[in-house]
């Protein structure tokens, strides 16, 4: 199954390139820089990336967004660099067994939206079909390892004592992942279920102190519906270890930690959001 997956990502070493890329800020007809989204996702190396811990919730979000609101705007190319960043992060969600209900929906997702009408041929669009079969399968075959199959003196996470699971279930930055968990096993279940201190935890996370003063009364005490009455007004913060920066000096987009080259040594940069990132790609 490996096999059928093909990356599309260059032999350049990330020491000998940073990833980064120009985008227009004017009407000037004269500019060199990224002119399509598929180039853009090339020079920022973003199926690569996805192996990179730092940089793959930013990825998965950009990825997520383009999915569910914007594949009919993507042109034939688009979609089929699209499609190569979504195998990327296939394989690396079912290596490290991490989010594999939420990108099997993605794939999915990106599945059903190929028989609305879209750029491209009928046999790429097939073709397309035929490598979401491929995604599915590969995903279905992932075969984890449990308890039983553990070395008798190797400590399971079902082994320890439950106040140590629960501050391990803590440090879950949202509701999909402890959603997972509960899908796991009916222990796990059970301690996401009863556990409320679990879900403010994830409250006081995500939400400031105001907004949950003010929800907090009308949801009987439950901090789980707390969560999502929060979250449904508010939405969730958005938090990652590496994002896509524009810098003021330049105009190019570059990964924040990786950098770029610039003239300017010390020119500031401001944070390119998932959304503000998937808006400039649809001007290209």
């Amino acid at each position: 199954m490996l096999s059928l997956i093909n990356y599309n990502i260059t032999n350049l070493d990330i020491d000998e390139y940073l990833p980064h890329c120009f985008v227009k800020t004017t009407k000037s007809k004269e500019f060199i820089g990224c002119t399509s989204m598929s180039e853009a996702f090339h020079r920022l190396d973003l199926a690569r990336a996805a192996k990179d811990v730092r940089r793959f919730n930013y990825i998965c979000k950009v990825v997520q967004i383009l999915v569910q609101k914007k594949l009919q705007n993507l042109s034939a190319t688009a979609r089929k660099n699209l499609l190569a960043i979504i195998q990327a992060i296939v394989v690396q969600c079912v290596e490290t067994d991490r989010y594999t209900s939420t990108i099997r929906s993605l794939v999915e997702t990106f599945g059903s939206g190929l028989e609305g009408h879209l750029f491209g041929s009928p046999k790429l669009v097939v073709k397309q079909m035929d490598t979401v079969g491929d995604l599915l399968e590969f995903i279905s075959e992932r075969r984890l390892g449990t308890p039983a199959e553990s070395e008798e003196d190797f400590v399971t996470f079902m082994d320890l004592p439950k106040e140590l699971m629960l501050i391990i279930l803590r440090k879950l930055p949202d509701h999909v992942s402890l959603l997972e968990v509960a899908n796991a096993n009916e222990t796990l279940k059970a301690i996401v279920e009863h556990e409320d201190q679990l879900w403010r935890a994830l409250c006081v996370f995500h939400f400031s102190q105001e907004q949950i003063e003010r929800h907090f009364q009308g949801c009987n005490n439950s901090w789980r519906h707390v969560f999502f009455e929060l979250k449904k007004y508010y939405g969730l913060r958005e938090v990652y270890a590496d994002l896509i920066h524009l810098c003021c000096h330049c105009k190019a987009l570059f990964w924040k930690n990786l950098g770029h080259p610039c003239v300017s040594v010390d020119s500031p940069s401001v944070r390119v959001t998932p959304n503000q990132f998937v808006d400039m790609l649809l001007l290209l």
